[in-house]
């Protein structure tokens, strides 16, 4: 169409392959936090009302202050509002790292490899209740056992993709605000008037200096 605009039909089409894609979401962030305790409470909150929820939490001390790692499952579509709301919540943002994975293409082979797994093991079932013979049996048994074995693993990383994908992981590495410790100053010796002999004085000795003159 001339003036460079889309048919809404040409638009549809576009939206509906963009919303098919499968995108798996990662990201990481580590936060510098004036209380480790409140922003654990506060990335909780953030997690919830985005819909998301708490894969884990992992809190230990150190020297007396608490550092802790939280891991959080949201929405895809609410990714990048999270990390804002997160960078809000630190002193200061230390490190901060996503990246996305697009496994549509991989979701796709899967779904071929099953049809293809399935329409193999559809004749070995027939097979199979009309073997008569303990060794037909067998061996058409353990062919199945093979493929059905196969099938159960393309369904399971099916499975995973499907549920994976709705959902973003982000893991937030909380640090608290250390004070900087105050470094400690060596006395500086107060300079006095009276110079430091550099060398020992000579006592004198009359006799010597007599025969010493009486040489010259």
């Amino acid at each position: 169409e001339e003036g460079g605009s889309s048919s809404p039909l040409s638009a549809a089409y576009v939206s509906a392959v963009q919303t098919e894609r499968m995108i798996v979401k990662e990201g990481e962030m580590t936060l510098l936090v004036e209380s480790t305790d409140r922003a654990i409470d506060d990335v909780t909150r953030i997690a919830m009302t985005s819909g998301g929820y708490i894969l884990g939490t992992d809190a230990v001390l150190k020297e007396g202050y608490r550092y802790a790692t939280i891991k959080l499952g949201v929405p895809v579509e609410q990714f990048e509002a999270v990390q804002q709301q997160l960078r809000a919540l630190a002193m200061m943002v230390l490190s901060e790292t996503s990246h996305g994975t697009d496994v549509s293409d991989e979701y796709v082979d899967l779904q071929s490899r099953l049809v293809n797994l399935d329409a193999t093991a559809a004749p070995l079932r027939t097979f199979l209740d009309r073997a008569t013979t303990i060794s037909e049996t067998l061996r058409v048994n353990e062919e199945l056992a093979l493929i059905e074995a196969d099938i159960e693993k393309v369904k399971g990383r099916m499975n995973y993709l499907r549920e994976r994908s709705p959902y973003s992981t982000l893991t937030v590495r909380l640090e608290p605000l250390r004070p900087t410790a105050t470094p400690t100053l060596t006395p500086t010796v107060t300079p006095t008037d009276t110079p430091t002999p550099t060398t020992t004085p000579v006592a004198w000795r009359p006799i010597r200096t007599a025969r010493a003159a009486g040489r010259t």
